[in-house]
């Protein structure tokens, strides 16, 4: 192998052990594994050694995947009650309720059994946490995606990667907490509440705990959704959870506790012990993509000064990919790992390269740093970003710079205050100090966040265009390597391409849609005309705003691909061109339906309907809404009580009713 590659032998490896993955992901015959692995050995012997292994490496890619790809849920607990068995792995609570995710162990009292199961609670009770073996009844099922309306979150698919292949709802007793893990894995992952609670018991400002316990121990469950979008929107979310420049802190304040050791000669052991503390980190955050690659990559460097051997930063990201997909290939297509190694990469190779200023002139150079760090990891992870989140922040290259110096004070600040509870000592000065740092941290966020134009929303598009975006990046570091002009025309080619390809490739919407999605409690009917989107709901009117609210989360991204601002909630009358609406009548495009949500709903109307829904709140006779509204078709909408839309059904058909089931679709 020659330089350049002869300095990163791990690069060929690593890329052809994805590229492993994605076969067995695609769903490739297994023979093709032992065909790779008879070829490889053929030109082992061949003295063939980099392709050889190589095309093993692929080969160990493919078969890791298959043997780690999480097998369904198996069909004899679809639905039915057993009696499970697990250990909890990670615990994350909401306003109203907590989401479990439990390693299932044994079922009805036979073990054997290995998967994963995401349990949601309505009750922050009983105590549970991380390391807990617990008991619970429970009827499972697979993920499923009930997608009523176009582009709807893929919720199936964001389940199997995290190797999850069962969901249920329980009440609080239906489990129990019948033992405790008290292996040294699980202390120091308890060791993250521990912290939480002592964050919270300090006399912080609540905005100032939530930063913290997001910032040190990665639990970021506290955050407001307006933190959050306010950090979104400034080009900051990065800083809400953990990172390798959280590790590059946790990293350097390890080494000015452990600076005496140095002075008094131990420095070996001084590096032994910052390994040591900085996996327990790792450990205590829960392992993150993240974290891991950062604690790996750390590892390897304290590693090469311990032994004096020269150490190659982009060498020790391919080891740490390795070894994290090695033990979890799912990883590879979460958006943790993905921005994580593409961050990291992008800056070891354009930072130094796209700064202006002579390392001689070391606090200038410390300065413009920091920019090209920022503008190096955005040109990385921009696009993955803009996949996954669907926005850019503009002005990410003010919030990073001005907010980066106020990062290790902060940060510092909270694991001093954390030290100084554990030993009992009075902490209000330091708190004052922390909250007084936030409030910089958050003023910077909330300006620049509110700054014109401060994102660019709606970004949508096919995986496709990172092929021409990848070349584009490529081409810019050959340009900013071998500094000939013709490889810069190369890259703003290609960048004019990838754009134009960007909006070439946008698909085409229908001027009008119309929707009548599958909900528990109500009837919602949504109307979308070119930009315009109207909900018309039975829901009782003190419920609209929830109804409104949970509309646009769940359909975000059929509103972003279709450049639609807001829904304009429907109450009693509307007129427009293409639909219109007065009482429980609805008119969408000439098409004429009857709102049935109550006996009272029965009355002739002055045009014959096309469909009367029947509702919820309909509990009358079902041959009344025939004979009465006169419609076409009845509609018997998913929110009826499973019993009784049977019934109606049945009577439709008894009474050769035209009848149709929203709920049999």
């Amino acid at each position: 192998m020659r330089p350049p590659l002869s300095y990163i032998p791990l690069l060929p490896i690593t890329l052809a052990f994805i590229t492993g993955i994605i076969i067995a992901d695609i769903g490739v015959s297994p023979i093709g594994i032992l065909l790779v692995a008879t070829f490889a050995t053929f030109l082992f012997f061949k003295r063939k050694a980099i392709v050889s292994i190589c095309m093993m490496a692929l080969a160990i890619g493919w078969g890791n995947m298959l043997i780690q790809t999480p097998a369904s849920l198996c069909q004899s607990l679809q639905g039915t009650e057993h009696h499970y068995n697990g250990t909890i792995i990670s615990t994350t609570e909401s306003e109203t309720s907590r989401h479990l995710i439990i390693k299932v162990n044994q079922v009805d009292s036979v073990f054997g059994t290995d998967f994963r199961c995401k349990l949601t609670l309505p009750s922050m009770y009983p105590v549970i946490n991380p390391g807990d073996d617990v008991s619970f009844s429970a009827k499972l099922q697979s993920p499923k995606n009930n997608h009523d309306l176009p582009d709807e979150w893929d919720m199936e698919k964001f389940l199997f990667y995290q190797g999850i292949t069962a969901t249920t709802y329980i009440q609080p007793e239906q489990i129990t907490v019948i033992g405790e893990n008290n292996g040294l894995i699980w202390q120091i992952r308890r060791l993250q509440s521990h912290i939480v609670s002592l964050l919270g018991a300090s006399s912080l400002s609540d905005e100032t705990t939530e930063f913290l316990t997001a910032t040190i121990t990665g639990d970021d469950s506290l955050l407001l959704a307006e933190t959050r979008q306010d950090f979104t929107t400034a080009g900051l979310a990065h800083i809400l959870a953990l990172s390798g420049l959280h590790v590059g802190l946790i990293a350097l304040i390890i080494a000015i506790i452990l600076f005496p050791l140095s002075i008094m000669g131990y420095n070996r052991t001084r590096l032994i012990i910052t390994i040591i503390l900085l996996w327990g980190y790792a450990v205590m955050t829960g392992m993150t993509p993240s974290v891991t690659r950062a604690a790996i990559m750390t590892t390897l460097y304290i590693i090469g000064l311990i032994i004096q051997r020269w150490h190659s930063s982009i060498n020790a990201l391919c080891f740490a990919a390795l070894i994290i997909l090695l033990f979890s290939p799912l990883q590879l297509y979460s958006a943790g790992f993905q921005l994580s190694f593409a961050a990291v990469l992008s800056i070891l190779l354009f930072a130094n390269r796209i700064n202006p200023i002579d390392r001689e002139q070391r606090i200038l150079y410390y300065i413009t740093s920091l920019a090209c760090v920022s503008i190096s990891a955005t040109l990385g992870t921009a696009l993955i970003s803009a996949y996954y989140f669907h926005s850019f922040p503009v002005y990410f290259l003010i919030g990073n710079i001005l907010v980066i110096f106020m990062l290790p004070i902060i940060i510092g600040g909270g694991v001093l205050l954390i030290l100084l509870e554990v030993c009992g000592f009075c902490s209000n000065w330091i708190c004052y100090m922390l909250d007084f740092a936030y409030n910089i941290i958050a003023t910077i966020t909330e300006t620049t966040a509110s700054l014109t134009f401060a994102k660019i929303n709606n970004i949508y598009f096919s995986e496709w265009l990172f092929i021409p975006y990848i070349i584009t990046v490529l081409l810019l570091l050959a340009t900013l390597i071998y500094r000939k002009i013709a490889y810069g025309i190369m890259t703003i080619m290609f960048a004019i391409f990838t754009i134009t390809v960007h909006y070439v490739s946008k698909p085409t919407y229908p001027q009008i849609e119309f929707f009548i999605p599958r909900d528990t409690y109500y009837t919602n009917i949504i109307t979308r005309i070119d930009t315009s989107m109207y909900l018309f709901s039975t829901a009782h009117h003190s419920e609209y705003s929830n109804v409104l609210d949970r509309v646009e989360f769940k359909y975000k991204d059929y509103m972003g691909r279709r450049n639609v601002k807001d829904i304009t909630l429907i109450t009693d009358s509307f007129y427009s061109p293409l639909f219109s609406c007065q009482g429980r009548n609805l008119i969408f495009n000439n098409t004429h339906f009857v709102i049935i949500d109550n006996t009272n709903d029965i009355y002739p109307s002055n045009a014959k309907p096309d469909y009367a829904i029947v509702c919820r709140g309909f509990k009358g006779n079902i041959n009344d809404v025939a004979k009465t509204i006169n419609a076409d078709t009845i509609l018997l909408s998913y929110d009826l009580h499973p019993r009784r839309h049977n019934r109606y059904l049945e009577e439709c058909k008894t009474k050769q009713i035209p009848c149709r089931s929203l709920r049999n679709r």
